[in-house]
């Protein structure tokens, strides 16, 4: 069962912190969508093939989320687990 999980998304590519750094702008005010108990949303742009950032208003759009793990949703949630 696990197994068939794994293969269903197999295709979905690992972006590391300086791509989604890139993708972002470095996380630019200007290219934050919203925020929310679990942290914000900036909008970015990858090329057509979805493995590289490009020039903003080019290739396809996406929202990278953060997570602010001193949100109050956080903690509720089980997420924050403090030493």
């Amino acid at each position: 069962m696990i197994s068939e999980k794994l293969k269903m998304y197999s295709h979905l590519k690992q972006f590391t912190f300086l791509d989604l750094n890139l993708v972002t702008r470095n996380f630019r005010p200007e290219s934050l969508l919203g925020e929310g108990g679990f942290g914000c949303v900036f909008k970015g742009w990858v090329g057509e093939n979805g493995t590289a950032p490009v020039k903003p208003s080019t290739g396809v759009t996406v929202a990278v989320k953060t997570l602010n793990l001193d949100g109050l949703q956080v903690i509720k949630s089980g997420l924050y687990d403090p030493l």
